[in-house]
C-alpha cells in the first residue's frame, strides 16, 4: 500500500511539474513555432509582392524582416502591435513609417521572447531591414533611451529605426510604464 501511494505521489508530482514547466515555456514555444510559419508567409509575400497571412485567423501579416547578423537574429515583423500579433513576433507601429519613407520606423517586441536580444545591442551594431519589395535597409545602433509611456513623449522627430521593448529587463511582473528604446540611424553599405 505504501509503495502504491509513493508511486501515485511521484506520478502526481511529475505531471504537476510537467504542466507548470509547459506553462512557463508556452510563450517561448509559441513564439518559435510562429516564427517558422511567419518566415514561410514572408517568402510567399515576397513572391506575390503583397502581405500574406501566416494562417487564416491571424489578425496581421508580415511587413518587414529584421536581421542582426552579429547576434544571429532573423525575425519577421508583423503589421501591428496588437496583442495577438506581438505574441507571435515583433510588431510594426502603424503610426510610424516603413523604411523607404526615410522617417521614423518603430518596431516593438516582448523583452522576454522576441526582444530578448535588445539588451545585448551595442553602439555600432548593424541592423538590416527587408521590406516587401525585397529592398534592404541598413542601420547602425546609435543610442539607447529609457522612456516612461505615462509621460508625454514624442519620438516622431527621430529619423531612423526604433526598437522598443519593456523595461526593466529583469522585472518580475510585466506591464511597467518603462520602455527601453534603441535608436539606429540609416546607413549606406
Amino acid at each position: 500500500m505504501k509503495r502504491k501511494f509513493r508511486i501515485l505521489i511521484l506520478v502526481f508530482l511529475l505531471l504537476g511539474g510537467g504542466y507548470f514547466s509547459y506553462q512557463g515555456l508556452k510563450i517561448e514555444i509559441k513564439a518559435r513555432v510562429a516564427q517558422i510559419l511567419l518566415h514561410y508567409a514572408w517568402h510567399n509575400s515576397l513572391e506575390k509582392g503583397e502581405p500574406v497571412k501566416p494562417w487564416p485567423s491571424f489578425d496581421g501579416s508580415p511587413v518587414l524582416k529584421l536581421e542582426i547578423p552579429k547576434y544571429n537574429i532573423s525575425q519577421i515583423v508583423l503589421s501591428s502591435t496588437s496583442g495577438q500579433s506581438i505574441a507571435f513576433g515583433p510588431g510594426f507601429h502603424n503610426e510610424t513609417f516603413l523604411p523607404h519613407a526615410n522617417k521614423t520606423t518603430a518596431i516593438s517586441s516582448h523583452r522576454d521572447s522576441h526582444g530578448l536580444y535588445i539588451k545585448k545591442l551595442k553602439k555600432g551594431d548593424i541592423i538590416k531591414i527587408q521590406d516587401i519589395d525585397d529592398t534592404w535597409y541598413h542601420y547602425s545602433v546609435d543610442d539607447f533611451t529609457i522612456l516612461n509611456v505615462n509621460e508625454n513623449n514624442n519620438l516622431s522627430n527621430i529619423n531612423g529605426l526604433l526598437l522598443i521593448t519593456c523595461y526593466p529587463f529583469d522585472a518580475i511582473t510585466s506591464g511597467t510604464p518603462l520602455r527601453f528604446i534603441v535608436t539606429a540611424k540609416k546607413i549606406k553599405l
